[in-house]
């Protein structure tokens, strides 16, 4: 099962690839690690994350291989994103979102107001 996800997720990220080169060379990939050390000014960027855990349903925690952060799902510029409620959880679930913004909230850092561009399902 885990070399289906992963064949699943490569095929993805290859999409978008090649759906981001289509769009432009500007757009890139980069992890939490470095979206942290650019607070967030990293251009027109994209983060394939897995949802982790989620805290309330417009709060979770996403995960790459470089760390975990917050991620808030709302605000002004972006659609809202349900991350759990009764009937289901997004435990596990991948996503692939872009351009979040740096935001601090009571001492955290935050992605907020991302564009959720893929959103895969947990396939464990």
């Amino acid at each position: 099962m885990k070399k289906m996800a992963a064949l699943v997720l490569s095929i993805v990220l290859a999409a978008l690839t090649l759906s981001c080169a289509a769009l432009g060379e500007e757009t890139k990939f980069v992890t939490i690690q470095e979206w942290l050390e650019a607070k967030g000014a990293c251009g027109d960027c994209m983060l394939l994350l897995k949802i982790q855990e989620v805290l309330n349903p417009v709060l979770a925690v996403g995960a790459d291989e470089t760390g975990t952060i917050n991620l808030y799902s709302g605000g002004e510029n972006s659609l809202i994103l349900e991350f759990g409620n009764e009937e289901r959880m997004l435990t596990g679930y991948w996503i692939v979102i872009g351009n979040p913004r740096y935001n601090e909230y009571e001492g955290t850092i935050e992605m907020a107001d991302w564009t959720l561009l893929r959103m895969i399902p947990n396939l464990e």
